[in-house]
């Protein structure tokens, strides 16, 4: 037996035997729309995107019980986005270990959740953290096999086999409690001031990096497309944007450019926080990205995007509001040993994008 399967067999057992002790709390009944809920804990403790596609769902919860109090169990990658933000009453950070199970619960027991709602957290420890505080209700949002195994100590699980947006599949998982499915427009959870676009400037994001190699767009992909950019005839300012773990790949990136080219380039690579991140995108005509957190960021401040996607499925991650400002570059034929390659996102060229471009920007 794999470790990760005797984990989950383990916690299977405890749960088990708790529920046996304790008396089962878990309403297995369909929930009643005039049932009084004074407080719900929602988890969504993974990367940038998955708490963006979250975002939908944590508005739609909001809404559904304008009197509740919400906490958010969120990671600390997250922090910049969500402290301090108006949509939560509360707002703790986990990371997702076993041995920080207990102080996590001692945290949330003021709180008294009538809801869990787990839209994105490691399975099986978010499951025992809803039971030992108690919960009637608790949904999940399912993804592998692990949270497949936690069916009979949750009220609700998603559909692993949807087929559609996981933004839809998470909607999909709340109508259980009377929540609209409707709005499935991602949001920024806080105010700010929007960054005034230059005026006879078309300014372009480059997001260099993605959360796996295999999401990446080359470096020299980027490279070949900044020099269509700049030599387009066309004012043009390239805004470089990553994460501090990704500050070698501008790097790479700013020695392809001569020195006349890169004064039309701005490097942020790692020299912004979250929330400066927000703000930066904000001031851009178009994004040109993989599937990776700040795509879903851009489609929430309907900046215009051009996403590439090779290993991934635009219509389960790609940009699902306001269509007429994304366009998506998706090329999901391709032979055994691109799939193989470290870089199979190289099939798309520069010329290919650029062409994208052309067609978003209507100065173009």
């Amino acid at each position: 037996m794999s470790s990760k399967k005797a984990r989950v067999a383990l916690v299977s057992f405890f749960l088990s035997a708790y529920r046996l002790i304790k008396g089962n709390t878990l309403s297995v009944d369909k929930f009643e729309p005039s049932e009084k809920v004074e407080s719900i804990v929602i988890f969504s403790t993974t990367a940038l995107g998955d708490f963006m596609f979250n975002t939908p769902a944590i508005l739609s919860i909001k809404s559904r019980f304008p009197n509740a109090r919400l906490t958010l169990v969120s990671s600390n990658k997250n922090k910049n986005l969500v402290e301090g933000s108006p949509w939560f009453d509360r707002v703790i950070f986990w990371d997702q270990k076993v041995n920080t199970i207990l102080k996590t619960v001692s945290l949330l027991k003021k709180d008294a959740p009538d809801i869990s709602v787990m839209l994105h957290s490691k399975s099986p420890y978010d499951v025992v953290i809803s039971t030992l505080l108690g919960s009637k209700y608790i949904l999940k949002d399912a993804y592998n096999e692990s949270d497949l195994a936690m069916r009979r100590f949750v009220t609700s699980l998603s559909d692993i086999k949807f087929d559609g947006h996981i933004i839809e599949r998470k909607m999909s998982l709340i109508q259980s409690i009377g929540c609209d499915t409707k709005r499935i427009e991602m949001k920024i959870p806080f105010s700010f001031e929007a960054k005034t676009k230059k005026e006879n400037t078309i300014v372009i994001g480059f997001q260099l990096g993605a959360s796996r190699i295999q999401r990446q767009w080359p470096i020299l992909r980027f490279q070949e497309l900044a020099k269509l950019l700049i030599h387009s005839g066309r004012n043009i300012e390239i805004v470089l944007i990553g994460s501090p773990n990704e500050v070698e790949l501008s790097k790479k990136f700013m020695e392809g450019m001569t020195e006349v080219e890169s004064e039309s380039i701005t490097d942020c690579v790692g020299k912004v926080s979250l929330t400066e991140l927000v703000r930066t995108i904000s001031g851009f005509d178009l994004l040109v990205t993989g599937d990776t957190g700040p795509l879903h960021l851009a489609v929430a401040l309907q900046i215009k995007t051009v996403s590439l996607f090779v290993t991934a499925n635009p219509a389960h991650t790609g940009p699902l509001q306001d269509p007429h400002l994304h366009k998506v570059i998706h090329i999901g034929n391709h032979n055994d040993d691109l799939m193989t390659s470290a870089q199979p996102m190289s099939i798309i060229g520069a010329e290919d994008v650029m062409t994208a471009i052309s067609e978003v920007i209507d100065e173009w």
